[in-house]
């Protein structure tokens, strides 16, 4: 026994016994399992939400303190972000916000990790890109983590017993059978759905099987919820363990600049000849139209063409610098594209804001012009990485990305498009724009207080507007656990409205 343990010991790095102890590995993902079902089971945006995301970083926390391992300044922002995503969560009924925050939190916690775990601090951009998908990779690799540290629980109680090749296979068939099954769940639907036949054989087959069976549908859901729940966080603390990301950074900076040199060139004339339109005709011509465009033609034609233009030139900029060897000539062809660059983002910038002018706000304008402020910010960190290569891009770009979203995540955006549509041209809802009254329950407030104020609107409006509040009515009584404060409000306003 006294060999096995220090096998482990050697094993892990000389990690601690809370990494050597199967049983406590296996009660933590368990109670884990249990708190996220308690949290997350059809409660994607309630309190409880910023509730799990601080148990997950209180977890991460433990476990630092178990190795000893120092918690780094800048993982401090990434915690308080991760955290603050999570609460944003039951803020706001914008479910496009809330899988954007899901998505956001994902990234940060790969970024946590990876940073607080590892010597990054000369690290390239690609390097920290490469470290961030084989983390990812290890995740997946890892899910048969659960069953693995089960079996060497009952290895531990089996003193002096061997492992057999057959029991090991054993586990990974059973990993393999509960993960078809849980992919089952979501392929028999949609496969029953687009089949009639198949449709009929499925009802028959299960009614046959499970007829003298009866289990809750609710019951199955949380079953499945908690199975994924141990595998995926066994799978992540195994991965956090493991460390198995290279920390030295090789110079990939091998190819003959001349080559990258004359493509920026040739590229480097048109987009001159572009931005000097720009100048001449958008920026010093009075933000006029072409007299055979409308506003819509002009912002749709030439916005969406910038946007995607603007973020190739980040990543030409990016591979130059990463991969090309030094050239003083490069740098300057770099930093005259990130030039162009900024003029091209400029120009989106005076297009869409002649578009909202001319057709109000949306969500997809606000996203857009977001990102427009996220280019503009890498790119400032891009033109300094050029004359400087220890300067940490990925982390810059990572804390402007961060904090610019945060913005967005927290400004309740939909009543901002509500404020400002309402301000420009009152409650004319048509056909046209008759989305406007889709918007969530962070825009209630907003509607209510047109409302009262009497503001013009048009017939259509004042129909949706009794829609609108009648769906609120139904966040009355959200419960403790599921509590979400826009829809709080949102109930609020509707019966002020109503009443």
């Amino acid at each position: 026994m006294e060999e096995n343990r220090i096998m482990n010991v050697e094993e892990t790095g000389g990690k601690p016994v809370a990494w050597e102890s199967a049983s406590f590995f296996l009660k933590l993902v368990l109670a884990f399992a249990a708190f996220y079902v308690f949290c997350l089971y059809k409660n994607p945006m309630g309190i409880t939400y910023p509730l799990f995301t601080a148990g997950l970083l209180g977890v991460y926390l433990y476990l630092l303190k178990k190795e000893r391992q120092p918690l780094k300044k800048l993982s401090v922002f990434y915690m308080a972000a991760i955290f603050l995503l999570g609460l944003s969560n039951c803020l706001t009924d914008n479910l496009m916000i809330v899988m954007f925050n899901k998505l956001g939190s994902f990234i940060l916690y790969g970024i946590l990790f990876v940073h607080n775990s590892c010597q990054d601090r000369n690290w390239s951009f690609l390097k920290y890109a490469e470290s961030l998908l084989k983390f990812g990779m290890s995740l997946i690799e890892n899910l048969p983590a659960v069953f693995l540290e089960g079996k060497r629980l009952g290895t531990e109680k089996r003193t002096g017993q061997k492992k057999s090749a057959g029991n090991s296979k054993a586990v990974y068939v059973l990993l393999g059978i509960l993960i078809a099954l849980l992919l089952l769940c979501l392929i028999l639907p949609l496969l029953a759905s687009a089949d009639q036949t198949f449709e009929n054989l499925m009802d028959r087959f299960f009614n046959k099987i499970f007829l003298q069976i009866t289990v809750p549908e609710q019951a199955v859901q949380i079953g499945l919820m908690f199975c994924w729940g141990v595998i995926f966080f066994g799978a992540l603390l195994t991965a956090v363990r493991k460390k198995k990301i290279k920390e030295e950074s090789k110079d990939l900076r091998h190819l003959e600049p001349v080559t990258a040199i004359t493509t920026l060139s040739v590229i480097g004339i048109v987009y001159l000849i572009f931005c000097l339109i720009q100048i001449s005709y958008l920026f010093t011509g009075g933000m006029t139209l072409p007299s055979d465009y409308t506003y819509s033609g002009f912002a749709r034609e030439g916005f969406f063409q910038l946007l995607f233009v603007s973020m190739l030139n980040l990543a030409i900029v990016l591979f130059c610098i990463e991969l090309f060897r030094k050239s003083r000539a490069l740098r300057i062809l770099l930093t005259f594209l990130c030039g162009c660059t900024y003029i091209m983002v400029i120009s989106s910038v005076c297009r869409m804001y002649l578009y909202v002018d001319a057709y109000g706000l949306t969500r997809l304008r606000i996203l857009v012009l977001a990102a427009l402020l996220v280019i503009a910010l890498v790119l400032g960190g891009m033109i300094r990485y050029i004359y400087s290569e220890h300067f940490p891009l990925f982390t810059f770009s990572a804390l402007a990305v961060t904090a610019v979203y945060l913005v967005l995540s927290f400004s309740h955006m939909d009543a901002l498009i509500a404020e400002y549509n309402i301000s420009q041209r009152g409650l004319d809802i048509t056909t046209k724009n008759q989305y406007l009254m889709t918007l969530s329950a962070d825009a209630a407030g907003v509607y209510e207080r047109a409302a009262e104020k009497g503001v013009k609107k048009t017939w259509l409006a004042g129909e949706m507007l009794d829609t609108y509040f009648e769906q609120l009515e139904q966040y009355e009584n959200q419960g403790i656990r599921s509590f979400n404060l826009s829809r709080y409000f949102g109930f609020r306003a509707a019966e002020k409205y109503s009443g």
